[in-house]
């Protein structure tokens, strides 16, 4: 029997997964299959094909969904993980959370996070890494960073150790500085650095991000084995403990702007 958009299960794999996620998000944005194929230049056939996982959609329409969608990457990073038979799902639910979040607390250690990133910093973070495909990952990181300054933005507050800015490659050094300065002065964001003097303390002990969505929180601990959520009671107030602990020894955000421009003389 032929396939259909409502006997896909969304456990069967990435492909059933992103024809689900397509079908959900046009149902959820009130539009029709002809809507989205004028939005993506085909058919309403062709859209129904999709849904039902028949035919998989090209990287080009699900950019416009996206975008569209406000999706934050999800349906085209689904698309790259299936084509790739890679299934990072923990790291699939970390996007998703980051773009339906109504408020983003994040701990960053010896990496900038990614929000922050520049496209040059994210392709050495990629490269270092091993990562395949590793410009079509920078594209991605870039695409979501649009959640920063989307219409309806998020209220975002960052630590960051000092400790990540000392081990940016001095070429890169100057175009980073900048972009967090650039994210500093958001209305939205508020960015604290956390002095390498303050010796040891807790949120040296791993980066990791707490969203907070209208439906509830979860965390996410990153690993070099591309992190883990946190949806247990006590585990996120772990994580929220140690965001409060490792506030309360960050500069102000009138001083890390302050530090921030220091750098960037201290390297002109």
């Amino acid at each position: 029997m032929a396939s259909t958009a409502e006997s896909i299960n969304p456990m069967d794999g990435l492909w059933s997964l992103l024809a689900y996620m397509l079908r959900k998000l046009r149902q959820q944005h009130r539009q029709s299959q002809a809507d989205v194929g004028r939005l993506v230049a085909a058919d309403h056939k062709t859209v129904s094909n999709w849904e039902a996982g028949r035919n998989h959609p090209p990287v080009e329409a699900l950019r416009v969904l996206d975008l569209e969608w406000k999706a934050g990457g999800l349906l085209e990073a689904l698309r790259h993980y299936a084509k790739t038979m890679q299934a990072p799902a923990q790291f699939l639910a970390f996007v998703e959370y980051e773009s339906l979040a109504d408020v983003i607390r994040m701990n960053g250690v010896a990496f900038v996070p990614g929000l922050l990133q520049t496209p040059e910093y994210a392709r050495e973070a990629f490269t270092l890494a091993g990562e395949p495909d590793i410009e079509d990952q920078v594209r991605l990181r870039m695409e979501r960073q649009a959640v920063l300054t989307r219409a309806d933005p998020p209220y975002v507050s960052i630590l960051l150790s000092e400790i990540a800015l000392t081990v940016i490659p001095p070429t890169l050094l100057p175009g980073q500085i900048a972009r967090l300065t650039e994210v500093a002065e958001l209305p939205n964001v508020t960015l604290r650095l956390v002095s390498a003097d303050v010796g040891l303390q807790v949120g040296l002990g791993g980066a990791f991000h707490i969203f907070t969505t209208p439906e509830r929180e979860v965390g996410f601990v990153e690993t070099p084995a591309r992190g883990r959520l946190v949806t247990e009671v006590e585990d996120l107030r772990k994580l929220t403990v140690a965001f409060d602990r490792t506030s309360g020894r960050a500069l102000s955000p009138e001083v890390t702007r302050t530090r921030l421009r220091e750098i960037m003389e201290a390297h002109q």
